[in-house]
């Protein structure tokens, strides 16, 4: 809390105890609705005082999406599978590439074995590429309340034993979201004062697993061969 913010506290409350210590006999002696309405005064000054203390350091600071940037990025979804299978992962808009991982492979044969990780695979047979797989996972962006969470999803662990390509699930993300908005006292007498608004909902990304082999490869088991 900055200097400037302590001394208008204490200004404040110096003026209402002088204020309620002058007025003291009068308020005692006054109406039902009077001390209600003297009470009412001096919660507000007390409640907009605590806000001010409200510890916000040491929050992790997170990226704002715009209501225009997430419709955009719906429709991107939309025609990111045909994108995808095209070949052209590389010029596909709105995803993210999270890790890369490279292989030897033994032979013309791979097996692929997806251990419970929700990802879409696609297989690219590359005539460029000898004697190893190349393995890299996109995904698109995932988001809380307008507030971009892409990175808090980290990638699978990928592990190449034999000719068999095992991909497991990442850790579970566990996110506590808590916002902090001007206190009451401050917004009930304007026309944004209502204390939490909706935002865009919560939507985690898709994950495609993206792997490149030798063009006379034998394919196995998980995963979509596009060409």
């Amino acid at each position: 809390m900055s200097l400037f913010i302590l001394l208008f506290i204490i200004v404040l409350l110096m003026i209402s105890f002088g204020n309620f210590k002058f007025f003291g006999a009068r308020f005692m002696n006054g109406s039902g609705i009077t001390k209600i309405f003297a009470g009412y005064l001096i919660i507000l000054l007390v409640g907009g005082s605590l806000s001010f203390m409200v510890p916000v350091e040491g929050t992790l600071e997170a990226e704002y999406l715009t209501d225009k940037e997430l419709e955009e990025n719906d429709r991107l979804n939309s025609d990111i599978y045909s994108t995808i299978e095209s070949g052209k992962i590389e010029e596909t808009e709105g995803l993210t590439k999270k890790e890369s991982w490279d292989f030897p492979l033994n032979g013309q044969l791979l097996d692929i074995n997806i251990m419970g990780q929700n990802a879409m695979i696609f297989v690219e047979k590359v005539d460029s590429l000898e004697g190893k797989v190349e393995v890299t996972h996109y995904s698109t962006y995932s988001y809380i309340d307008n507030i971009d969470i892409t990175n808090r999803f980290k990638s699978p662990d990928v592990e190449m034993s034999d000719t068999t390509l095992k991909i497991f699930p990442p850790d579970p993300v566990n996110i506590k979201l808590v916002k902090f908005k001007n206190a009451f006292p401050f917004t009930q007498f304007t026309e944004d004062g209502e204390q939490f608004t909706g935002g865009y909902g919560m939507m985690q990304g898709l994950d495609f697993i993206y792997i490149t082999v030798p063009a006379d490869t034998e394919v196995n088991g998980d995963g979509y061969v596009i060409n």
